[in-house]
């Protein structure tokens, strides 16, 4: 297949589990690069209001498409992501996200 093609009104979605907790739902767009040994994944990603740990596994950037989401780090710092922003987290990130508001963002994660 030379392309995929969604919409940010995907309808199908699955539960996103990381560890043994679900954290939202992800509607994935594409789950495996051209290249073997190399991460590409490209999804949708919805959440309602809720707080989990999160250790980005491989550099993932983000576009926040609707809601608000607070991103900290374990030594404090934190980002608050709103609708439009972009933001690219380094791999072994160690963070805590709090979802604000039901929340969707598409994201792509690269290694």
């Amino acid at each position: 297949m030379r392309y995929v093609q969604s919409s940010v009104t995907a309808e199908t979605w699955e539960p996103f589990v990381v560890g043994d907790r679900s954290i939202g739902e992800v509607h994935y767009i594409r789950e495996q690069a051209s290249d073997a040994g190399r991460t590409l994944v490209v999804a949708l990603w919805r959440s309602s209001p809720q707080t989990f740990e999160y250790v980005f596994e491989d550099d993932e950037t983000l576009h926040l498409i609707e809601g608000k989401v607070q991103v900290t780090y374990d030594d404090g710092e934190s980002v608050t992501i709103e609708p439009g922003d972009i933001v690219s987290f380094r791999k072994g990130a160690a963070t805590t996200w709090t979802v604000l508001e039901n929340s969707k963002k598409l994201f792509v994660v690269a290694g």
